[in-house]
């Protein structure tokens, strides 16, 4: 009998083991077939023109050329990220307060008709934001902010958008209310149980939101391009397409068209990598929330 255990404890340690290993190959497996538009993209990018053309198409390039970097590293582009970080610095900033402010009335301040204004706020989420579009266009022409970053900013003050709101509304409603009450007896009004107390126990979703914001106004193609054809203004999303990839666009070296998507991916993978962390727990604790 103990060899028969023996032999059966050996079995399950095999099966196991074989297990993991195909566990460990599919995730290699599918990781490499998400990676590998990254990959060609690096690899172009350090080829040269001749390289890229070559048929069969190489993977890796025969000499490393570094030159698209150089040239695709212009005043254009200083002048596009310049555009594209002052957007993204408002709204990654004043999206997240502005939101907070939104989600602590309705979590923690009592009011009449709170949960009917709560109820038309998540009703919205139902309306395609493409209908939005032409309302808020002729909205932003009659004031004269057409053709300025103005309209890529302005939502920013005004909580950032429903699920946003819906989210941090819901991590908060979390957290203790004694917490608050405390705070009270000490002589403390909203603003500061808000910013000095809410803020930091929600600091896992705040950056959350923040992040999300960065991601999606720095992608951001739609929006600049409806309000925006002066080039003084352009974005790097659509500054970069206009200068690549637009009918009538320059004609422009393979290489350094790579070269400017490497070092326009650069900015998301910084942030990644500094808040990597953080944005797992915020994913994390806001699904607890739920």
């Amino acid at each position: 009998m103990d060899a028969v255990n023996l032999r059966r404890r050996k079995m399950r340690k095999i099966r196991r083991g074989a297990a993991t290993v195909f566990r460990h190959f599919m995730l290699w497996f599918f990781a490499i077939i998400f990676l590998l538009p990254i990959i060609v993209l690096l690899t172009r990018s350090i080829m040269s023109p001749q390289d890229i053309y070559q048929v069969p198409t190489l993977l890796f390039p025969k000499h490393l050329d570094f030159s698209g970097y150089a040239e695709a590293f212009d005043a254009e582009l200083l002048h596009y990220l310049g555009n594209t970080a002052i957007v993204v610095s408002v709204n990654t900033v004043f999206i997240p307060l502005s939101c907070l402010m939104c989600a602590y009335g309705f979590a923690k301040v009592q009011f009449r008709g709170r949960e009917v204004c709560f109820s038309i706020l998540l009703m919205t989420i139902m309306i395609p934001s493409i209908s939005m579009q032409i309302p808020l266009y002729v909205m932003y022409y009659h004031l004269g902010l057409t053709d300025s970053l103005w309209p890529l900013m302005i939502g920013a003050f005004f909580g950032g958008g429903a699920m946003q709101i819906f989210f941090m509304r819901q991590y908060l409603k979390g957290i203790p209310n004694s917490i608050m009450e405390a705070a009270k007896i000490d002589g403390a009004n909203s603003a500061v149980i808000m910013f000095r107390i809410m803020l930091p126990l929600a600091k896992p979703v705040v950056v959350l939101t923040a992040v999300n914001v960065f991601i999606g106004q720095y992608n951001d193609y739609g929006t600049s391009l409806i309000y925006i054809w002066n080039e003084k203004y352009y974005t790097l999303a659509v500054g970069l397409y206009y200068k690549y990839l637009a009918p009538g666009a320059q004609n422009i070296d393979a290489n350094i068209q790579y070269a400017a998507g490497v070092l326009v991916m650069l900015p998301l993978v910084a942030i990644f990598a500094v808040f990597q962390k953080q944005l797992i727990n915020g994913i994390v604790t806001s699904g607890m929330k739920m």
